[in-house]
């Protein structure tokens, strides 16, 4: 999986837990992030929206340091494909689109039927859940994920986290277009 691009969706983007978990593999090298300021924006404009406990100064720095990840994860010329995509929510053509642009063969996202496989397909493109991306890459490496994973838990200093809490909280807030929830 090591070097595969990755479109990641909002909604994965959404949860702290969620986003620094895939931030950390990609920034280790277990494959490559990609988004849009599109896609960002939508991530935190719900957060702020959702989490009076955040601040937009924070979410500045936390975008400051996602963007500072090399390669870049920012795709940028992908609004000329917008119009290619067909889905069931119209709002989603511009993940499709960065996907394309970038040469990414996989969209990680909560909403799987937002993007259905026979449209896709017609783009080289599946959209996956990011529980079986990260089951995938537990199975081919399991203690380089650990490892990973021990260390973002180790940064979560206020309050601390144990690996007990960490697991319990570490996908449950999700982010849609119709309004973020937690499930």
């Amino acid at each position: 999986m090591s070097g595969q691009k990755v479109v990641l969706d909002a909604n994965v983007l959404y949860s702290n837990l969620s986003r620094d978990l895939l931030i950390s593999l990609f920034a280790e090298g277990f494959y490559e992030a990609k988004w849009t300021e599109e896609i960002t924006d939508e991530w935190v404009r719900h957060l702020l929206a959702n989490q009076p406990n955040v601040t937009p100064d924070k979410n500045r720095r936390t975008v400051f340091l996602m963007h500072q990840v090399l390669p870049s994860p920012l795709v940028e010329n992908y609004r000329q494909y917008i119009g290619k995509v067909d889905l069931p929510d119209k709002d989603d053509r511009h993940v499709v689109a960065a996907a394309i642009a970038s040469g990414a063969r996989k969209i990680l996202t909560w909403n799987l039927r937002d993007f259905p496989d026979q449209v896709l397909k017609a783009f080289g493109i599946v959209a996956e859940s990011p529980d079986k991306f990260l089951a995938e890459l537990i199975i081919e490496r399991p203690l380089e994920v650990v490892s990973v994973f021990r260390r973002m838990r180790e940064r979560f200093k206020k309050p601390p986290m144990s690996v007990a809490r960490a697991i319990a909280h570490a996908a449950p807030a999700r982010c849609d277009h119709e309004a973020p929830r937690i499930v």
